[in-house]
């Protein structure tokens, strides 16, 4: 019998210990019919799934390297990541370490179709995600436009009044000497060690970093104009220094990154910001030696990855045209758009209503039993928990009912179509910038994962995951 451990997650502080229990339900009916014993959990509470911070996470991606279990159990994708990079870079892990990821709702097969179809579906995910960031955003926006601070902290040298941001009299003068000091030719490390030789701390109570300075030098907040992400309004807010003051600063400071990135070899890395290295994660960057006469992309942290730049321009632009023939073409498309039909994706929309209706339930027998004449102080408490409860999951199943992407069979034959057009390009710079994400480069294997640039209902024709193999590339 093979030995499973379940993964559980939720990601805001609103939901609580229901949806866990929701989740493991599943995934044991599951791990019953399947002839599987689960012998271990690990639950991530109040955790997005867009990152791979998450303590449990990374305990379980550890201990997969001991031997202690053969698969893990999630009762969805997105459980395991809402990220494609990080999907992609932790399967990986899992699969050199003989463990096989399973979701409980969703099956794929280890055909062609079902790989495009799970790379499909982690694109949803992703833009579901993405869709509940823009609400959230719009909630700040509506705080923004009332003049209202909508950041974590207030920046160094203000204060909060009101919720509103007002100078600090204590901290703006070491802004205005920041900046003076700059603007006139100090180099930022200079104004950092005398900063922390005079005790002075930053906003969060620590010792000055050059991080902190550039920060500060970019955010228009000092010469009185308050912005926010992507918000695209700016609110006035009181000024520390001078308009005048603020642009010296900027023409000084891009005068140093000019100075700082100029290239003598005058060779395009193309891929530099597009590849990450597959056994540590870190950056690969592009790198020149013997005076610029040869070129390499290699890992940032220097763990043994180096490529030459010239054999991975043309691998990345032979691999996807190679993979994608003709035949291939017209095959992949029928076949995935087939298993993308057949199967049935409304299994948490099933859960939430579960959910609902239990609590529903159970809401009425404590009201009837105070109509009955039961007074109980902890009755009571358990309406009031019962009500939190009810509102919270008829939040989430509105969520979910929103209308679900939905993919025509014109719609994954034009993709491919597309990529395989553009594969023949002489443009390989071309290519990247218009859908490469992320480049996963292994000592055998060159893993593609393609943009999701789409941010209406209709996903992109361009959206797909291509893991391109040949004798020294995959």
């Amino acid at each position: 019998m093979k030995k499973c451990v379940f993964y559980g997650r939720y990601s805001s502080v609103m939901q609580n210990e229901q949806s866990i229990e929701g989740q493991l339900h599943v995934c044991r009916q599951y791990a019953e019919q399947n002839g599987i014993e689960i012998v271990g959990e690990y639950i991530d509470r109040a955790v997005s799934g867009t990152t791979d911070k998450r303590p449990e996470f990374q305990r379980m991606i550890n201990d997969s390297e001991k031997g202690i279990f053969d698969c893990i159990i999630v009762y969805k994708l997105d459980r395991f990541a809402r990220n494609r990079y990080y999907s992609t870079l932790y399967k990986k892990k899992l699969r050199d370490n003989g463990v096989q990821l399973i979701s409980a709702t969703e099956q794929f097969t280890d055909t062609p179709e079902g790989i495009l179809m799970e790379a499909v579906i982690e694109g949803f995910d992703e833009f579901y995600s993405a869709e509940l960031g823009r609400k959230l955003q719009r909630g700040r926006e509506m705080s923004f436009r009332k003049g209202k601070f909508v950041g974590r902290m207030p920046p160094y040298g203000y204060k909060l009044t009101d919720g509103r941001l007002a100078v600090d009299e204590l901290t703006a003068p070491i802004v205005r000497e920041i900046f003076e000091r700059y603007a006139n030719g100090e180099k930022q490390a200079q104004i950092v060690t005398d900063l922390n030789n005079r005790h002075i701390r930053n906003s969060t109570g620590n010792k000055w970093i050059k991080g902190n300075l550039s920060y500060m030098f970019k955010n228009k907040i000092y010469k009185g104009i308050y912005t926010h992400g992507k918000i695209p309004l700016e609110m006035p807010c009181p000024a520390i220094i001078s308009e005048e003051l603020f642009e010296k600063v900027q023409k000084e400071k891009a005068n140093s990154i000019h100075r700082a990135r100029e290239s003598k070899t005058g060779y395009d890395y193309i891929l530099t910001g597009h590849t990450t290295c597959a056994k540590c994660g870190a950056a690969v960057c592009g790198v020149s030696m013997a005076h610029g006469k040869y070129h390499y992309y290699q890992c940032h942290k220097h763990c043994g990855h180096r490529l030459s730049a010239e054999i991975l321009h043309e691998r990345v632009l032979s691999a996807i045209g190679e993979y994608l023939t003709d035949d291939k073409l017209e095959e992949l498309a029928e076949a995935a758009y087939a298993e993308y039909s057949r199967d049935d994706w409304h299994a948490e929309r099933e859960l939430l209503e579960k959910e609902y209706n239990e609590t529903e339930k159970k809401l009425k027998n404590a009201v009837n039993a105070i109509l009955n004449g039961v007074d109980s102080l902890t009755l009571k408490d358990t309406i009031k928990q019962l009500e939190t409860e009810k509102a919270e999951l008829f939040r989430r199943m509105n969520e979910v009912s929103a209308p679900a992407p939905k993919f025509s069979a014109e719609q994954f034959r034009f993709s491919l179509e597309y990529i395989i057009e553009t594969a023949h390009s002489s443009s390989l710079k071309k290519i990247i910038n218009t859908f490469v994400n992320r480049i996963i480069l292994d000592d055998d294997r060159i893993i593609i994962c393609i943009n999701l640039t789409d941010n209406e209902c209709t996903p992109p024709f361009e959206q797909i995951m291509l893991s391109v193999q040949d004798n020294s590339t995959y």
